[in-house]
């Protein structure tokens, strides 16, 4: 798995002015499933025999009013969705384990600050909560632990009423208090988190005006705002936050966690430094019956082991020690999973596509450092990346060339150079960037100095194309010594901007936020995400007017620029891309008939898969019995293409 990071913002909603609205689209079939488990002749598949506030007044204080957002709360006056969609599949059944690798244990649990990861964004997502949720099928905003939410007429204020049964794992109600609590201290410049705050900075401090309701009013009007503080704001409960400031919090939290409101809950006995973490379900979740739940957290825990050696993974999935496997590299998809079990239904393969926005991956320069400074140098060493040879050769034609910075959508700008293999042309550009000489060794040398360059990956699976790669810049003058780190050692070293290039991904979200990558004041700001060093006043100003724009059309126009700007200022020697995710998996799993949320990816496995019991059977019998053949499903999953042409709701710019 190569280094990836997570970009706050990056993930979030509709606008504002379409909130609320619930979504009118057919729900996502589930019966249609093949691999579902029958379903109970007492389980229902209609979205409305499944509450979206359960018992609403239950756990109300009944000294607050309902004027007060308190018991007999109407709603008049405020939005809220209760049309939403189903999520999970109601015939999931509860209970058992879901086992998966890791490659090495994270340097942190914390969920701010330096060093965070993939896994970092995991445990937020599933132990703690936020205002308001996201109906993946249709970018409508859901309830959370807010149930009804204002906006005001000039889009700057926003008043949120919180749902009375809401609980955080060590029992204290979630309150208003809560909210402020947790908005002061993820703006705590103490925290080193720049991308939090600078999306959540742009607000003054928020307002308890009764237990239940809070208000919060931006700074500038942005229409981002609304969607990064209901889906950004995770929310703690202020007695754990008292005294708590950034500072402390970086030395004192590192595997140690706040209460949270979510579905799952991760104690201390369960972090096993350097091996293994389990995140366990609470059985006392609050909102166990709301709509948005149903079907989901089916697993009593989630298991990850540390595995380092990817071929490892592989045996042990053979072996039946982990339930899946991300198959990233196309050899393995291609030539290796043909063995007996995955010939005999034990083990099943799905290319399973989605409508996730397309995630960025390349190398990453270091633009502060020279020559690396000089937009010449950067071009030519993309020329120098035969990305179609190796697609051909090492990727068995599973991916295409990526050209953009957000590749795939109506965001991408197709006029971007296309940066086709050309040593020619890269020479002549090194050349008129001063690097025409050589050494007795055959070095390109400028100032005496022969060009060598560290490159920084997590990834030892990538050298079999970094190898290729080393030996065409070789061959130019270029030495590139390749340098194998851990993933957090990679992390550190970026965030401190202590590289040459490194290997770098970043998972897209469904509204670009391109600000916490390309601002210019964010290059001089360690820990970053703008870790390469980017400034360009146009980008600058592009960014500003992005920001305030309420047209998403003109938005999409805005970003098309901004990535024709980005892409011929190469920052990043841009890879290559697919729009579908491999996976191969023991086949005891339940799931809906969609695999993945429609703007999800295989994170989604552990939230709406579950164990089927007949399956379990069936499978165990297969295991001690090799006559035994079971069922091979199909291998490529669409069901989200099918979904539109079926008259679901197509999104793309938001409206």
């Amino acid at each position: 798995m190569r280094a990836f990071g997570s970009l706050p913002g990056l993930v979030g909603a509709l606008l504002i002015t379409a909130a609320c609205g619930g979504g009118s689209a057919p729900p996502p079939s589930s019966s249609s499933s093949p691999s579902s488990a029958a379903a109970p002749s007492n389980v229902s598949l209609d979205k409305n025999s499944y509450p979206v506030f359960d018992n609403p007044d239950a756990g109300a204080d009944p000294s607050v009013t309902a004027e007060q957002g308190g018991k007999g709360f109407t709603g008049k006056g405020w939005q809220t969705n209760t049309d939403h969609e189903l999520i999970g599949d109601p015939r999931a059944i509860r209970g058992g384990v879901f086992r998966q690798v890791m490659r090495e244990f994270p340097g942190t649990l914390r969920l701010f600050g330096p060093e965070t990861t993939a896994t970092n964004e995991v445990i937020k997502q599933i132990v703690y909560e936020t205002l308001l949720g996201l109906d993946p099928a249709t970018l409508s905003y859901i309830p959370s632990l807010a149930t009804h939410w204002q906006v005001s007429e000039d889009k700057m204020e926003y008043r949120f009423r919180l749902n009375p049964n809401a609980r955080f794992s060590d029992g204290s109600p979630v309150t208003a208090d809560d909210v402020v609590a947790s908005w002061v201290f993820v703006t705590d410049k103490g925290l080193q988190d720049p991308p939090n705050q600078s999306m959540l900075g742009v607000f003054d401090k928020p307002v308890a005006e009764s237990k239940y309701i809070v208000r919060v009013r931006s700074k500038e009007q942005k229409w981002q705002n609304f969607m990064n503080f209901v889906n950004f704001l995770s929310i703690f409960p202020a007695s754990a936050l008292k005294g708590l400031d950034g500072a402390r919090y970086l030395k004192e939290y590192n595997f140690k966690l706040l209460p949270g409101s979510g579905q799952y809950i991760v104690r201390d006995e369960d972090v096993i430094k350097g091996k293994s973490l389990s995140i366990r379900r609470r059985a006392d979740y609050w909102a166990e019956k709301e709509r948005r739940n149903i079907g989901t957290a089916n697993f009593e825990e989630l298991r990850w082991v540390v595995v380092r050696d990817q071929p490892l993974q592989l045996e042990m999935l053979k072996k039946g020690e982990t339930d899946w496997y991300y198959v990233n590299i196309s050899r393995e998809w291609i030539e290796d999973f043909n063995f007996d079990r995955v010939q005999r239904g034990v083990i099943q393969k799905r290319k399973i596509y989605t409508d996730a926005p397309v995630g960025v991956q390349g190398i990453a320069f270091n633009m502060r450092r020279e020559p690396f400074n000089d937009v010449r140098v950067r071009k030519a060493l993309h020329l120098l990346l035969n990305r179609d040879l190796l697609i051909k050769q090492l990727f068995f034609n599973e991916y295409t060339p990526m050209n953009s910075y957000f590749p795939g959508g109506v965001y991408e700008n197709p006029n971007n150079p296309k940066n086709q293999y050309n040593p020619q042309e890269a020479l002549k550009l090194l050349a008129e960037a001063g690097w025409s000489s050589r050494d007795s060794q055959g070095r390109l040398v400028k100032n005496g100095r022969p060009f060598v360059i560290e490159y920084l990956y997590a990834d030892k699976g990538g050298e079999r194309w970094l190898t290729i790669y080393q030996e065409d810049l070789r061959k130019v003058g270029i030495t590139l010594n390749l340098r194998l780190t851990t993933g957090e050692t990679l992390y550190q070293l970026t965030g401190e901007w202590r590289f040459d290039l490194a290997s770098m991904g970043w998972q897209a979200g469904t509204f670009p936020n391109p600000e916490v990558l390309w601002k210019s004041d964010l290059a001089d700001v360690k820990n970053s995400f703008n870790f390469v060093g980017f400034k360009n006043k146009r980008v600058d100003e592009i960014l500003e007017a992005y920001g305030k724009e309420f047209d998403a059309q003109k938005r999409a126009d805005q970003l098309r620029e901004l990535d024709g700007i980005i892409a011929n200022e190469y920052p990043y020697i841009l890879e290559w891309t697919a729009g579908f995710s491999r996976i191969a998996y023991l086949n005891k799993f339940g799931q809906p008939s969609y695999y993945f949320t429609r703007i999800g990816d295989y994170r989604d496995m552990q939230s709406l898969w579950w164990i089927d019991p007949e399956k379990e059977r069936r499978y165990n019998q297969a295991l001690a019995d090799p006559n035994v053949k079971l069922d091979v499903g199909a291998l490529e999953v669409k069901y989200w293409q099918e979904y539109v042409k079926k008259g679901g709701v197509a999104f793309g710019a938001p409206k």
